[in-house]
């Protein structure tokens, strides 16, 4: 249950507070972000440090849950987003015939394998529901910081395991993909063997 007694200036503080100190280990918030002053903050981790400056301590996590917090800064007129949703909304498409360099005939199995680019999707929204924004499992690259709204929900989508490999028949997991930029793409398809996300990052450590 959340406790009366907590004011927008308690919020500010708590989220003063985060900006100093970072989020404390498992109190991330998993799908909501609060919106204060423009930057995204855990709903239930700000509840719990504003108690302390309304009432002298933190408030344990098991005290209410995450949609009781997000329901209550709703109601108090506060912007709650869920990732789950943004992420639907946000995750763009890419070009993967033009970044799968093995051939037309290997593309066309992979496309039959994804089912239609629905997993893929899938895969992205996962990630950026989770974390928030999407980067590349190699270099950490991320488009939206570099471009701006241009970049906003791209990443490729890398089968882990090579399509040829496949064998025309056993539909592509969600767990089975990394997500990549353009460039570490290329490079984990470049030569005789498919290079796994592991060796491209010790290749880029040098």
């Amino acid at each position: 249950m959340i406790p009366k007694g907590l004011s927008d200036d308690h919020f500010r503080r708590a989220a003063s507070e985060i900006d100093l100190r970072g989020v404390a280990p498992g109190r991330a918030s998993r799908h909501y972000d609060l919106i204060l002053n423009g930057k995204s903050y855990p709903p239930k981790y700000i509840i719990s440090l504003a108690n302390r400056f309304a009432h002298g301590n933190d408030l344990p996590a098991e005290k209410f849950n995450a949609v009781e917090a997000k329901e209550y800064f709703l109601r108090s007129g506060y912007k709650v987003l869920d990732r789950r949703r943004q992420a639907r909304k946000f995750v763009a498409s890419q070009d993967e015939e033009s970044a799968f360099p093995e051939g037309r005939e290997c593309f066309k199995k992979h496309r039959h394998l994804e089912r239609d680019n629905v997993i893929t999707r899938k895969a992205k929204e996962r990630r950026l529901a989770a974390l928030g924004r999407l980067e590349c499992d190699v270099c950490g690259f991320n488009f939206q910081s570099t471009y701006g709204d241009l970049g906003r929900g791209f990443i490729e989508a890398h089968h882990l395991t090579p399509v040829a490999k496949l064998k025309g028949k056993t539909k592509t997991k969600i767990t089975e993909f990394g997500l990549v930029c353009s460039n570490c793409h290329r490079m984990l398809h470049r030569g005789p063997a498919l290079l796994s996300i592991a060796v491209l990052k010790r290749v880029i450590r040098g």
